[in-house]
């Protein structure tokens, strides 16, 4: 079977960017002010992908919403700054290369984030990788629509979709296209039958170009 591919679809959280290290932070300089159990990075990473006021659901199960809504903005603001400070160090290993070979080679690249237009737009611009894709999709709860209206009309076949969470799985294969786990991110090991093939390094993805 041909598994060549044209176009690439990244989710971006856990897959080309280790954003827990900023929200770790930010979230760790909210509890000083809150009363907030404190919890541990491990708790954080897991979370990353759940949009919203959800995320801190799942963070702080016990905590009431008034609370949890009043934190959201200050840790969004603290990991935006802490995302600015730490730059390309944002990116997982390899992330940039990869990103750049692909460019070179002449193929098309594609955001689909269930994050904040202002969290993936300032990730990518902080990294220095916006530049690199042909679109930006963010903000939306499913990711199977955004999908769909990205790949448009095209053949499905030229199409795959790199992620680290089930949602990422799902809207590749709900919208027929190869789906590749980012082992070299925070795709789980309990994980990877979700995908089609999963990359162990960034590099590992270059194996599925068209040229």
């Amino acid at each position: 079977m041909n598994v060549r591919k044209k176009h690439f679809i990244f989710d971006m959280d856990g897959t080309l960017s280790d954003t827990g290290k900023a929200t770790a932070k930010a979230i760790k300089a909210v509890e000083k002010r809150y009363p907030l159990p404190m919890i541990d990075d491990s708790h954080i990473r897991n979370a990353m992908g759940i949009g919203g006021l959800d995320f801190y659901r799942c963070l702080y199960p016990s905590v009431p919403d008034d609370i949890l809504i009043k934190i959201e903005p200050e840790v969004d603001a603290l990991e935006h700054e802490a995302v600015q400070a730490l730059g390309a160090d944002i990116l997982f290993l390899g992330v940039r290369e990869m990103l750049a070979a692909l460019v070179q080679r002449g193929h098309d690249l594609h955001i689909a984030s269930t994050g904040s237009k202002s969290h993936v737009e300032g990730t990518l611009h902080a990294a220095g990788i916006a530049s690199f894709f042909t679109s930006v999709s963010s903000n939306e709860p499913v990711k199977i629509a955004m999908v769909q209206r990205i790949i448009s009309d095209s053949n499905p076949q030229d199409w795959a979709m790199v992620g680290d969470m089930f949602k990422d799985s799902e809207a590749a294969r709900a919208n027929h296209i190869l789906a590749l786990g980012a082992g070299f991110g925070y795709l789980a090991e309990e994980d990877y039958t979700l995908f089609d093939a999963v990359l162990r390094t960034p590099g590992d993805l270059l194996d599925y170009c068209a040229n």
